[in-house]
């Protein structure tokens, strides 16, 4: 009995260690490209002199590319440790983050955002879903809210320290410094995310045997449909708002400062939000909040689109509340629902999905921006791609339970 404690305290242990390796990783990698980056995008306008659509085409084109990637890595995974697809990521981001320092036309930019996209997916959801799996056998959902919230803490924190950065040198001499983070945090990363002594090479096997909360649910057709249909309004809408947000709440008459003190609004809460839905989710079911979550980013989303100030602040609170557990749980859902040993493959193919629908919703509110003169035409599309995922949730949810009973008769 006092061995089994021993083992099983050691085990969860080496989880939660594991989980603050990834939770710095993605603090750095996530926090740096999906919110610092778009910081520079005033400068980028003027130096370049190209159009809104133009420039957000860019985000488009990272998506896919973190799309596919995730796709990609979710296959190499059966063969690579997914702790040296981690190292390999941050020493790219590096190097990437130079690169663009250098960048001098808007075609370099978009070939550095493929390389971005790579960065993006060697510390995303396939290899945080792979390895909290592998370690943890109860809490699950916690313990991937947790990681995953190292996106938001990146997002609350580079924000305000690239435009404060910005007031003291050039968008150059800020990239070309930032390239030394990730090789900064790259030895603690890496032995924070080590795999324990007494186990082999991590692979998707290793994934196969562990308990599922639905691996014992059949997978309907509709089932998969509705899912899709979920997960690509969520992340078409979602992301939409958030790549353009530091542009829009200076459109509405916030100045730099104020729109990146917003924005840290959002993934603050995000961050906490992430932990909180975790919890939630434990004790009321991964379903209900996930639909409760839906709610609350079209309450966030309608206020932002009225484009008035009064409106902002209690839109981003819900905004950043809703998109956070929107974003953990749908890959909670994922996993949970396509369980088995091909989960690696098949979430790759969702991770492509969100990208599409991201890569879309951000591109198209750029490009409705520029036609339009105004987000609001973009963000009106996003409300009516949200609620159309809300419902599909839902259903999603009463198809599920219907499988499940089912199994039981």
């Amino acid at each position: 009995m006092g061995s089994t404690m021993t083992t099983n305290s050691g085990t969860n242990r080496r989880g939660w260690t594991l989980v603050c390796g990834l939770l710095l990783v993605m603090t750095i990698c996530h926090g740096t490209i999906s919110s610092g980056l778009p910081t520079l995008d005033k400068a980028l306008l003027a130096d370049l002199g190209i159009s809104r659509g133009d420039l957000k085409l860019r985000e488009t084109i990272f998506l896919m590319s973190s799309g596919l990637a995730g796709l990609g890595i979710g296959i190499l995974t059966r063969h690579i440790a997914p702790r040296r697809i981690v190292i390999a990521g941050l020493l790219l981001m590096s190097a990437t983050l130079y690169a663009y320092s250098k960048a001098a036309t808007i075609g370099q930019i978009y070939a550095l955002y493929v390389l971005f996209g790579l960065c993006f997916a060697s510390s995303h959801v396939v290899i945080i879903v792979l390895l909290i799996r592998e370690r943890f056998e109860t809490r699950r959902a916690f313990a991937t809210s947790v990681a995953l919230s190292g996106t938001s803490i990146g997002a609350s924190l580079f924000p305000p320290l690239m435009v404060l950065a910005q007031e003291h040198m050039d968008w150059r001499h800020l990239l070309a410094g930032l390239a030394i983070v990730p090789l900064l945090i790259l030895p603690v990363a890496a032995f924070l995310i080590r795999p324990p002594r007494d186990v082999a090479t991590t692979t998707e096997e290793s994934t196969v045997a562990a308990p599922v909360s639905m691996a014992s649910t059949p997978r309907s057709p509709l089932g998969v449909t509705l899912l899709i249909i979920a997960t690509f309004g969520t992340f078409f809408g979602s992301t939409a708002f958030l790549l353009n947000l530091f542009l829009h709440l200076q459109d509405i008459g916030l100045n730099p400062r104020t729109a990146a003190a917003g924005m840290t609004v959002v993934f603050t809460l995000g961050l906490v939000g992430k932990v909180m839905v975790g919890a939630a989710a434990e004790r009321w079911g991964v379903q209900t909040v996930w639909s409760t979550q839906h709610f609350l980013l079209l309450g966030g989303a309608i206020l932002l689109t009225l484009s008035k100030p009064a409106f902002a602040w209690p839109g981003l609170v819900l905004l950043g509340l809703g998109w956070a557990g929107c974003y953990v749980l749908t890959q909670v859902v994922i996993a949970d629902f396509f369980a088995g040993p091909k989960l690696g493959q098949l979430t790759g193919w969702f991770i492509v999905l969100e990208a599409i629908g991201s890569g879309s919703g951000v591109w198209l509110a750029g490009v409705f921006y520029d036609h339009f003169g105004s987000y609001k035409p973009g963000f009106m599309l996003c409300c009516a791609l949200i609620v159309v995922a809300l419902v599909a949730g839902l259903f999603f949810r009463r198809e599920a339970m219907r499988l499940k009973r089912a199994v039981l008769v």
